[in-house]
């Protein structure tokens, strides 16, 4: 009996090592391999201009937070100076995210570092506005990725930081034009990056434009090329987006990126409703084919996700 028990003792602490082994080895390499193989067993998370609830949005304290915690992917918003350098700002003004003012455009790199950022109640901040060179610096080799928001317009310039900062593979470039388009404005340039196309239907898109109808969209970049994932924007459930592209971007075997920010991007199904009922709409989203969900809430994300064991270790 003595002997029976140790056994099994043996073979608890050996997978509990086991256990805590496979949780150390998550890099971003991992993280990568999962989004372009996706699994209903797993659903990837992706932070919203960091966690901006506990740290200014788009600061390395934000991206830091969220690597400690344990989100897969970081997203950022990046801009262009006066002077040429990528920073990370969602807006095109400094008023809102720094204690300076006006266009972003109307200042020197030099002159940004003597402000100061603002936390999301408007407090200053002893952090500076941090360039993509800085973010990428501090992000290298530690296990998550980053998604480039704004980045369609500073594509080639934004790839040569990635470049000499050694960060290529942890970089994931999205835009909304056609494959015909991008392949015409950046040629092979394609081929060396990461890329996900946004698809939106006809009727609603946040970038007052024309939309192609989803599912061409879709074909268009699946007869020719393999992105990374689709990140797909539908503001009502019976969409095109979820009831005809969706299925086709299953079919080919990539990965859906679902927003649950605000009701516009996903028919509802937002993380303020999540907070006080997860399965009816992280839950939903995750059912209609969701494997990343890009979220404004991580730390509760995570802990549904983990929950419901569908969290990627």
């Amino acid at each position: 009996m003595k002997k029976i028990l140790f056994q099994i003792l043996v073979i608890s602490v050996l997978l509990s090592l086991g256990t805590r082994q496979a949780n150390a080895q998550k890099t971003y390499q991992s993280i990568l391999k999962q989004l372009k193989n996706p699994s209903p067993d797993h659903v990837l998370t992706a932070a919203h201009r960091g966690d901006w609830r506990n740290a200014p949005e788009n600061s390395i304290d934000a991206i830091d937070r969220c690597i400690k915690m344990g989100i897969d992917i970081v997203e950022i918003d990046i801009h262009k100076t006066k002077d040429g350098h990528l920073v990370l700002l969602h807006d095109l003004t400094i008023d809102r995210t720094t204690t300076g003012h006006g266009k972003l455009q109307d200042w020197t790199l030099d002159s940004l570092k003597t402000l100061k950022i603002r936390q999301g109640h408007g407090g200053a901040t002893p952090g500076e506005l941090p360039t993509l060179e800085q973010a990428m610096l501090f992000i290298k080799g530690k296990p998550v990725l980053v998604n480039l928001d704004k980045g369609w317009d500073y594509l080639p310039e934004a790839y040569q930081v990635l470049k000499q900062t050694g960060t290529v593979q942890q970089a994931i470039f999205k835009g909304k034009q056609t494959l015909v388009e991008m392949r015409k404005k950046h040629g092979s340039l394609m081929d060396s990056i990461i890329y996900m196309p946004m698809v939106w239907p006809m009727d609603y898109n946040i970038y007052g434009e024309t939309a192609a109808h989803p599912d061409i969209f879709v074909k268009g970049f699946l007869d020719d090329y393999k992105p990374v994932a689709f990140e797909v924007i539908f503001n009502k459930e019976d969409s095109p987006v979820l009831l005809e592209a969706v299925p086709a971007i299953q079919k080919a075997g990539i990965s859906v990126w679902v927003n649950s920010l605000w009701e516009e991007l996903c028919a509802g199904h937002t993380d303020e409703k999540a907070i006080l009922k997860p399965e009816e709409n992280w839950g939903w989203l995750i059912k209609r084919g969701a494997n990343v969900i890009q979220t404004d809430r991580p730390k509760e994300l995570l802990d549904y996700l983990k929950s419901k064991k569908l969290y990627y270790q």
